[in-house]
């Protein structure tokens, strides 16, 4: 802080612990040079004076313990009713010539393998369905399952699951995919 009796370059110090400080640490250090040096020396860091409910900051716990409960958590609750999910996404598969489940949706792709998908089938300007499977997490399991595929985004022409993103990929380079996208109706004739 400086030598001994350099009140100036305490108090600057004081002043610039105190400009970060929250307000009640900050008083509590005007407070404590203004008192005077008795338990502060040139050499004692401020903060020394200052009590130490003042240096620590409590933050609320969850639950029955003080907080709100407008802060705790929330759980979505299922429909009492039972769902028939695979039937579902059979109906969407089957409904739609081109049908891709991914996350987020065409004009807003939420993962990069989405997004490579969509410019496949941008590219060939084919017409499909999408699914964005991060609004409903049944859907999202329920489709892993439909075709034993673990990842997302998952394609289906005619009913059919073609496969991801590399699968599509793939195709693309072989030219595969746009034959079958040409044999679905899904792309504009040339």
């Amino acid at each position: 802080i400086g030598s001994e009796g350099s009140d100036q370059c305490v108090w600057s110090q004081a002043k610039r612990m105190a400009g970060k400080a929250p307000v009640v640490v900050r008083q509590a250090i005007l407070r404590s040079f203004v008192r005077g040096f008795a338990t502060t020396t040139a050499r004692t860091p401020v903060f020394a004076a200052i009590p130490r409910t003042f240096a620590v900051r409590r933050f609320a716990t969850i639950g029955s313990e003080g907080s709100d409960s407008d802060f705790a958590p929330k759980q979505k609750v299922a429909p009492q009713g039972t769902r028939d999910v695979a039937a579902e996404i059979k109906e969407m598969v089957t409904s739609r010539k081109v049908m891709i489940f991914m996350k987020g949706t065409p004009d807003f792709p939420m993962c990069g393998f989405s997004n490579r998908a969509i410019q496949l089938l941008d590219h060939y300007k084919a017409s499909y369905g999408a699914f964005n499977i991060l609004e409903d997490n049944d859907v999202r399991e329920g489709v892993k399952k439909y075709a034993n595929w673990p990842t997302i985004p998952q394609l289906y022409i005619n009913g059919e699951f073609i496969g991801g993103c590399d699968i599509m990929m793939e195709m693309h380079n072989t030219g595969e995919l746009k034959k079958l996208l040409a044999e679905a109706g899904a792309i504009p004739a040339k």
